[in-house]
């Protein structure tokens, strides 16, 4: 986090095939946060029940400490997160919900700032949005 707090983040649905995630999740974690790419905020792993309900699987600190991982405000993701982000989640399946913050903007913005522009704000866009906008130009530049 920077002294101002969070600036924007980003949750990443990943499906998991077990309630721990692999140490191949992990160490591709430890190497976007090593790159400086991201910082990883919260991790949770939720499991959708027969009855469509969503349960919180126990996410070991330790392990990711010991993986070189700190979650840095362990806790923020909730079930409810699970409930309006793994809606298309089949029963018996689990999703890690991953919080991270993109760190290359903070990065670029201090560059730009010495250089005296300044980035005024940042706006993600859905890849389902970008890629319709992208076919719908291509389209209309075809023959």
């Amino acid at each position: 986090m920077t002294n101002d707090g969070l600036r924007d983040v980003s949750v990443v649905v990943v499906h998991v095939d077990s309630d721990r995630p692999r140490p191949a999740v992990l160490e591709a974690l430890l190497r976007q946060v090593e790159s400086g790419t991201l910082r990883l905020l919260d991790f949770l792993v939720v499991r959708r029940a027969s009855d469509g309900s969503f349960e919180y699987v126990e996410v070991d600190a330790e392990m990711f400490r010991l993986a070189g991982l700190g979650l840095r405000l362990a806790g923020l993701l909730s079930v409810d997160d699970a409930r309006s982000l793994c809606t298309d989640l089949a029963p018996g399946d689990r999703a890690a919900l991953v919080l991270v913050e993109p760190t290359w903007v903070e990065r670029f913005s201090r560059e730009l700032a010495a250089l005296g522009a300044d980035v005024l704000a940042t706006h993600p866009v859905a890849g389902s949005h970008a890629n319709a906008v992208w076919k719908s130009a291509r389209d209309s530049r075809s023959p």
